[in-house]
């Protein structure tokens, strides 16, 4: 061999040992060096941590009928860091998934090794998809709630978003309680996204939610959403908010809200349009918030039932003027005080009891404050304190510069329906937790307002309000009604009043009443709640009477 080859092949020697050299380093410096950094990056393309979500609890109405409840449903998702063609598994995936081929191939190209391709899709469609066996797809079970009764106590029971926690209602308040706790799985998959068998598993089950009763009567529910329709649609008004409740328990059978919406469809809702307006909602009440002043003036003794009390044409108050145009100056006893709903009557009386005095049994009634029923968003209404009132003193009486929820004013005449004691309203009655065991719900907290000898003889002075005075179309054929109209000034956001808000509460039978009902509407037409409201109390009563099996004289 020549010395040039020799040459040749010492160099190319020195070369190939310099090229050994550097591949031994490279390969000393990952195996002892950077190890632990490749094999964590290799265990991450092999090792997947799935969320496996919990069954969240069912919502029943007082029957175990099914308000909200999740179905089974699967979700699909992939791991773009296992696909190699992200083109074709779009093609592929796109006619089972009812997605376009692009997004589902960008959502593909993602840097995570994670992504969502189809959520809670049908039971069918899920094993179509695992039966291509696509390398990087994969199916996780993921239930999807459904609101069978649609528009039924929507604003009531809420609903909840995509990942599965409640935006509104009873979904919302009780989401700790419904939505359990989630579960978790690591499993190691080879590429084409199969489980390796000797690899990596561990699992920790999910824990269900517990399944929430509420005290609401579905066919009342459903009977006092369509007199409330119809009361809308015949007065024209902006909407409406009805209550019916148990003033002896303080359980709600009904709470109805206008406009409503289906919680099954929740895209482009107009936020306004799922609240709960009966407690959320505050409105100055008008004349039937004349209950509380005669039951305070019965109380203090600043009147007895049968006394007759001067009612002036005009009564001046600082610089107001109070008129009642319809009637001259005249004499008036407390029945007729309340029949006739005479502001300049009722504001005598709030002269008798004093600001103090008025303001006290204001909040013993519960104004001010919010009525232990535990609703998200629940408002406590407006009252100003006795010592800002100055010349308030007459309008607080007749219902105007305070504001009180239909919740609010419902519980107000509870409590004369309920000899004087006050009873928290209730819409939860317990839950069954995933063990089967029921929790019932501590018994509603309740105290005395009045004596029961005062609520008795007021129930009567408004029995006559319904026989003979402004609430005749409230009447319930077979059975006393006593009840109380309202015409308020409507509060408009800002600063100010733009319409009136029409309402009537009532209960029956009047002698023991098993129900309160209170109906409210927005500016309706006509303005008054004689005329407004208590046609659709008559309506929803009747309803009752068959629903609920009230007999006349219980």
């Amino acid at each position: 061999m020549s010395r040039v080859a020799l040459r040749r092949a010492g160099t190319m020697g020195a070369v190939l040992l310099l090229c050994l050299a550097a591949i031994g380093v490279r390969l000393g410096y990952v195996q002892a060096i950077r190890s632990e950094a490749y094999a964590a990056e290799a265990r991450k393309q092999r090792v997947r941590n799935i969320t496996l979500p919990a069954r969240r609890g069912a919502i029943y109405d007082r029957y175990g009928g099914e308000l909200a409840v999740s179905i089974p449903a699967r979700t699909v998702y992939g791991n773009p860091k296992l696909i190699t063609d992200p083109a074709a598994t779009a093609r592929t995936l796109a006619p089972l998934l009812e997605r376009d081929a692009v997004p589902i191939e960008a959502d593909l190209r993602k840097n995570s090794s994670f992504v969502y391709l189809a959520r809670r899709i049908g039971l069918v469609t899920a094993e179509k998809v695992e039966e291509l066996k696509l390398p990087g797809i994969g199916v996780v079970d993921e239930p999807r709630r459904l609101y069978p009764n649609e528009n039924l106590a929507s604003a009531v029971v809420g609903f909840i978003g995509t990942d599965q926690k409640g935006l509104a209602g009873i979904e919302f308040g009780y989401d700790k309680l419904l939505g359990g706790r989630p579960g978790w799985r690591v499993l190691e998959q080879d590429p084409r996204g199969r489980r390796i068998p000797q690899g990596v598993f561990t699992e920790q089950p999910p824990v269900p939610g517990s399944d929430v009763m509420l005290t609401i009567d579905p066919d009342l529910q459903l009977s006092t959403e369509a007199a409330l329709q119809r009361a809308v649609e015949k007065t024209r008004a902006n909407g409406g908010i009805a209550v019916a409740l148990d003033p002896r328990t303080g359980e709600i059978f009904a709470m109805a809200n206008n406009p409503t919406f289906d919680p099954n469809i929740i895209d482009g809702l107009d936020p306004q349009a799922i609240k709960n307006r009966a407690v959320t909602d505050a409105y100055e009440p008008g004349s039937v918030n004349k209950i509380i002043t005669a039951s305070a003036a019965l109380a203090e003794g600043a009147i007895k039932p049968d006394e007759q009390m001067w009612v002036p044409y005009s009564i001046k108050i600082a610089d107001a003027t109070f008129i009642e145009h319809e009637h001259g100056a005249r004499s008036l006893d407390l029945r007729g005080i309340l029949t006739q709903s005479s502001n300049l009557g009722t504001i005598r009386l709030a002269q008798e009891l004093g600001a103090e005095k008025l303001d006290e049994y204001f909040k013993s009634f519960g104004y001010g404050k919010t009525t232990g029923l535990g609703f998200p968003g629940e408002s406590a209404g407006m009252l100003p304190s006795a010592g800002r009132w100055e010349t308030s003193l007459p309008t607080m009486a007749i219902g105007q510069g305070l504001s009180v929820t239909p919740l609010q004013i419902a519980q107000a005449f509870a409590t004369i329906a309920n000899d004087g004691v006050v009873v928290e309203p209730r819409l939860v009655s317990g839950w069954v937790d995933p063990q089967g065991d029921i929790h019932r719900t501590p018994e509603a907290r309740r105290h005395r307002v009045i004596p029961d000898e005062v609520a008795s003889t007021v129930r009567d002075m408004l029995r006559t309000v319904v026989a003979e005075g402004t609430g005749v179309l409230a009447q319930i054929p077979g059975y006393d009604v006593a009840g109380k109209t309202g015409t308020a000034r409507r509060l408009k956001e800002g600063v100010g009043y733009s319409g009136h808000i029409a309402s009537f509460v009532g209960m029956f039978p009047a002698n023991a009443p098993r129900l309160v009902i209170a109906i409210v509407l927005d500016n309706a037409v006509p303005i008054e709640g004689g005329l407004a409201a208590a046609p659709a109390f008559a309506e929803i009563g009747k309803e009752a009477v068959r629903i609920l099996r009230i007999p006349p004289g219980a």
